[in-house]
């Protein structure tokens, strides 16, 4: 009862960019396949690389995925972890790509460009990058751990991070089945339309307000 939450928002320019051939172009400036599953934020422990690593290399010998993987994000810390697993699975740029930190001003079309987002992190303070995936209509699948599932609702696949064989069938019934990423798309745009910069404001000053009115009244 001492704690009051204020969700995060997202940016309005995270949206289904509707001009495909800009699309196009940036995957053609950026060298991207024309399928791929993105992953975004810093490379680091917490977000559980290694055991998307395996996911996808399960997803490629045992069902023959013709997406590639994307991590798009700066080295962090433990990112020696990584480039180990990478090695160990015999991953490499032909299969997953490392194209380093994403500026702002490219993420809508970096998202616009995937046909899956994939979230499996250990431990978030909110998770942006799930929120914006989904405001650009992008299915997404986040871990079952911290705030994650509080901010995807019911509009995402929800699996055990530690579960890297339920990982990789999560991801492989997603990308083959249209109807589902159908369903999928229209429900992570949905939720994104309850997160906004504006509520956020809103509820916080709301907040203020009501303190200090209580702070006088006492």
């Amino acid at each position: 009862e001492r704690v009051t939450v204020v969700h995060n928002g997202v940016d309005d320019v995270m949206r289904p960019i509707q001009d495909r051939a800009a699309v196009a172009a940036f995957r053609r400036r950026r060298g991207l396949p024309e399928r791929l599953i993105l992953f975004v934020g810093t490379l680091e422990p917490r977000k559980n690389l290694p055991a998307l690593l395996e996911a996808y290399a399960i997803l490629r010998e045992r069902w023959g995925t013709a997406h590639r993987l994307v991590l798009a994000g700066g080295r962090g810390w433990g990112y020696a972890d990584i480039e180990a697993t990478l090695a160990r699975l015999r991953l490499g740029p032909e299969a997953v790509l490392l194209p380093g930190f994403v500026p702002q001003d490219e993420l809508p079309l970096w998202y616009n460009a995937a046909d899956l987002f994939v979230y499996p992190a250990i431990y978030e303070g909110f998770g942006i990058p799930p929120l914006e995936a989904m405001a650009c209509g992008v299915p997404v699948i986040v871990s079952d751990r911290s705030s994650l599932p509080e901010v995807v609702g019911g509009a995402g696949v929800v699996v055990d991070p530690d579960d890297v064989e339920g990982l990789a069938r999560a991801m492989r019934d997603v990308l083959t089945d249209g109807d589902r990423q159908r369903v999928l798309r229209a429900a992570c745009l949905a939720r994104a339309r309850a997160f906004s910069w504006r509520e956020t404001a809103r509820q916080t000053a709301s907040f203020y307000h009501r303190i200090l009115m209580d702070g006088q009244d006492g």
